[in-house]
């Protein structure tokens, strides 16, 4: 397989990727974005040319578009009209939210389209280049796009799954709750400590070790063996009294009853013994 790549859209999720790609022993052809300040950005950056593209793509060359997913629809449009060597041109996109069918006219004109996600926070090029080298990307397409952007995460990582069009949506929904949820949770545990009398800049660091030690149970035994907690020893009358001392901060209060719920489908698993005092948990919660 030639490795050989361009890249549209000059931000940060295109340029870390196509960094992580050229560490992993790819070459970026060129470069080129809506405007020429974010290209000659993106040239300085990957060390590669800037392309009008697709005009100066040479055939053949696999198209990575790197442009805000609002954008995709006008782009899709764009390249479809002005790509002469479109026919059999792999062109994806690295956004998580929505599936490579959304470069319909590339695709009508014979591109075989992908998407290509990494699951990762990516703040700027050069850390999140170092990062994808330990992320999971999320490979969708038609099949020769697949071969390509499949080799790509490979390349970078050696870990990827493949999603089909339909499941990208709840893809993006899980990744979604196992990030940006999980900063809102502990924003929550913060203000909670706060409200117990624990100054602010204390109460987020006074979590760390209990969540990093949290994550790394997680990760090694798996989440039914990592609940720990009142809810999972079926101490109902602990989670009535935290019920009561939240009362007074009602959307707080049923931040706690959604996730208790969950804690308690999740101890049903671990202690199916104990169904009883979970039923009780389930109506107090409920």
């Amino acid at each position: 397989m030639d490795k050989t790549f361009a890249l549209f859209g000059c931000g940060k999720a295109g340029i870390s990727v196509s960094l992580a790609l050229k560490s992993a022993g790819w070459t970026v052809a060129g470069c080129g974005s809506r405007g020429l300040a974010s290209a000659e950005a993106g040239a300085e950056w990957l060390a590669c040319p800037v392309l009008r593209i697709p005009e100066e793509l040479p055939p053949g060359i696999p198209l990575m578009l790197g442009v805000p997913e609002q954008a995709l629809p006008e782009v899709d449009h764009e390249i479809a009209s002005r790509d002469e060597a479109i026919q059999g041109r792999v062109i994806f996109h690295l956004s998580g939210a929505v599936p490579s069918r959304v470069l319909t006219r590339c695709r009508i004109k014979g591109a075989k389209v992908g998407s290509l996600h990494p699951l990762m926070i990516l703040p700027d090029p050069l850390s999140g280049a170092l990062a994808l080298r330990s992320a999971t990307f999320a490979v969708e397409g038609r099949p020769e796009a697949l071969a390509v952007i499949r080799a790509m995460a490979l390349a970078i990582s050696g870990k990827c799954i493949a999603l089909s069009p339909h499941s990208k949506v709840l893809y993006h929904a899980a990744a979604v709750t196992a990030a940006n949820h999980l900063v809102a949770l502990l924003w929550e545990s913060q203000a909670l400590l706060a409200r117990a009398g624990v100054r602010p800049e204390e109460a987020l660091p006074a979590f760390q070790s209990l969540v990093e030690g949290t994550v790394k149970n997680v990760y090694s035994a798996g989440p039914v063996a990592s609940l720990t907690g009142p809810v999972e020893r079926g101490d109902i009358g602990m989670v009535r009294n935290h019920l009561s001392a939240l009362k007074r901060w009602p959307q707080s209060r049923e931040r706690y009853r959604v996730m208790a719920l969950a804690a308690v489908a999740l101890a049903r698993h671990r202690h199916p013994e104990r169904s009883l005092d979970y039923d009780a948990l389930e109506k107090l919660l409920s």
